[in-house]
C-alpha cells in the first residue's frame, strides 16, 4: 500500500492538440476510473480542430475536469510543464490524448505502490483499430525497476502514459530539457532517488495511428539513418543523465564512458572498443532482454549497436 491510514489524492494531467479523432474514447476511460480522481487537468495547446468542443462538453458534465486552452501554441514541453505545475494531487498520472485506460488503472497502481518509490508505471500495449480482448505483457522483454539506472541507459521501458508520480518528485525533473525524452529522464531520476516500481499488468492501451509521433518516428529512415539517430539520441540523453541529482558517481562515470565510446564510434563503421564495452556490461545494458539464449543475443546487439551502416 502507498501509506497506511492515508488515501492519496490523484491528479490526471493531459495535454491535447488537434486530437479530436480519438479524444472522446480516452476521456470516457478516464471518467470511469474506479479510484476517485481529485482533478483532471486538460491543457489544450490552441487546437484548431474539434478538440476544444469535446473538452468543453466533458468539463460541463464532470466538475473535476479543469480545462485550460492556450491562446496560442506554445509547444509540448512548455504546455506539459505548466500542466504538471498546476496539479494539486499527492500523485500525478500522465495521460495521452489518444490512448485508452483500463478502468482500474489508478486504483491498482495506488494500492500496489511502495512508499519509497517516487514513480510507478504499469504495462502498456499498442493497438491499431480495436482494443484487444486478450492480452499480456511481452514475454521476451523485461520492464525496468529498481535503483540501477544503468539498465535503462540504452533502452527505456518506462512510458509516460503509464506513469504515476509523486508531486514532491517534480522539482527533480522540471524544467524539461529540450530534445531529452521526459519519461526517460523521469525514470533515471527516480532510479537515483528512491527507485522505480513496475506494476506487472497491462493497464494502458496505446493507440497506433499515422499522427502518433512516438510510434511513427524513425519509420521513414533507412537502417543506416536509424543507427546514427540512435547513437546521437543516446549520447544526448547520457550527457543529461550525468547531471541528475542523486546519480551515484560510479554510474555517472559509466554514462560518461558510454557516451564517449558512442561518440567515437560515429567515425567508424565498426568500433571494437564500444563493442567490447557493451559485451562486458551486457547484463546491465541489455537487461530488458529475456531471451533464453542470452549470450548470443547480447553479442548480436553489441555488434549492431556499434555499426553505422
Amino acid at each position: 500500500m502507498y501509506l497506511m491510514n492515508f488515501t492519496p489524492t490523484v491528479s490526471i494531467v493531459m495535454c491535447t492538440y488537434n486530437g479530436a479523432m480519438f479524444l472522446e474514447e480516452q476521456l470516457q476511460s478516464l471518467v470511469q476510473q474506479t479510484y476517485p480522481i481529485q482533478e483532471l487537468l486538460v491543457f489544450d495547446d490552441a487546437s484548431v480542430d474539434g478538440t476544444p468542443a469535446i473538452l468543453k462538453r466533458f468539463a460541463d458534465e464532470y466538475n473535476f475536469i479543469q480545462l485550460h486552452i492556450n491562446p496560442k501554441n506554445i509547444g509540448f514541453n512548455k504546455n506539459f510543464e505548466q500542466a504538471l505545475k498546476a496539479a494539486n494531487g499527492d500523485l500525478i498520472a500522465i495521460c495521452d490524448q489518444d490512448d485508452i485506460w483500463v478502468d482500474t488503472k489508478i486504483e491498482k497502481m495506488v494500492k500496489g505502490w511502495k512508499p519509497k518509490c517516487p514513480l510507478i508505471y504499469c504495462g502498456a500495449l499498442s493497438f491499431v483499430n480495436e482494443v484487444p480482448q486478450q492480452y499480456s505483457l511481452h514475454p521476451l522483454y523485461r520492464q525496468f525497476e529498481g535503483t540501477d539506472a544503468r539498465k535503462i541507459f540504452l533502452r527505456n521501458t518506462v512510458s509516460g502514459h503509464a506513469l504515476l508520480i509523486k508531486k514532491s518528485f517534480l522539482p527533480l525533473v522540471l524544467p524539461f530539457i529540450e530534445d531529452v525524452m521526459y519519461d526517460w529522464m523521469m525514470a533515471v531520476t527516480a532510479a537515483c532517488n528512491g527507485g522505480v516500481q513496475f506494476y506487472p499488468e497491462v493497464l494502458v492501451f496505446q493507440r497506433e495511428h499515422r499522427n502518433n509521433a512516438t510510434l511513427q518516428s524513425g519509420k521513414q529512415q533507412t537502417i543506416a539513418q536509424q543507427r546514427i539517430a540512435f547513437k546521437k539520441q543516446r549520447i544526448e540523453h547520457l550527457q543529461a543523465f550525468i547531471k541528475i541529482p542523486g546519480m551515484p558517481s560510479q554510474h555517472a562515470l559509466f554514462a560518461e564512458k558510454l557516451a564517449t565510446l558512442l561518440t567515437n564510434s560515429m567515425k567508424h563503421n565498426f568500433y571494437f572498443h564500444l563493442f567490447s564495452f557493451l559485451l562486458k556490461h551486457r547484463n546491465i545494458l541489455f537487461n530488458y532482454k529475456k531471451r533464453k539464449i542470452g549470450f548470443i543475443s547480447h553479442i548480436k546487439h553489441s555488434y549492431l549497436s556499434t555499426r553505422n551502416v
